[in-house]
């Protein structure tokens, strides 16, 4: 179990490095975000990281239905992709893509945040305990 979670926080830490790099290059209108390998990494990442927490989940027979903080970390992913997804394809404008990347920044953060807390509050349950 301790290497299936070892596994889910490297590739959490690694897909929030990986979105804030591609925002920079997006921001920057780099052409390096067209090539193949900054295209597939997160996608190999993003796949690890979800089956690691769904072997997790699995192995405790933990539904998020039954967790709150668990319910809230996957609404906040959905979020999470949208914003990448204004990031690095629909935002037409610069404003936009900052907001996409500004977003996405912050809802990593409330997800990193429920993840240590096991709270939906996330990060402001442990300043308010």
């Amino acid at each position: 179990m301790e290497e299936l979670r070892n596994i889910h926080v490297i590739c959490a830490y690694a897909t929030g490095a990986g979105f804030a790099l591609r925002g920079m290059l997006a921001l920057t209108q780099s052409t390096v975000l067209d090539h193949r390998l900054v295209k597939t990494i997160p996608h190999l990442v993003d796949t690890l990281l979800l089956g690691s927490a769904l072997a997790m989940l699995y192995r405790l027979s933990l539904s998020p239905l039954q967790a709150p903080w668990l319910s809230a970390k996957l609404v906040a992913l959905l979020a999470y992709i949208g914003f990448g997804l204004v990031m690095l394809r629909f935002g037409r404008s610069r404003a936009r893509r900052i907001a996409g990347f500004l977003g996405g920044l912050l809802t990593y953060g409330y997800i990193v945040g429920a993840a240590h807390s096991k709270s939906a509050w996330s990060w402001w349950a442990m300043f308010s305990a």
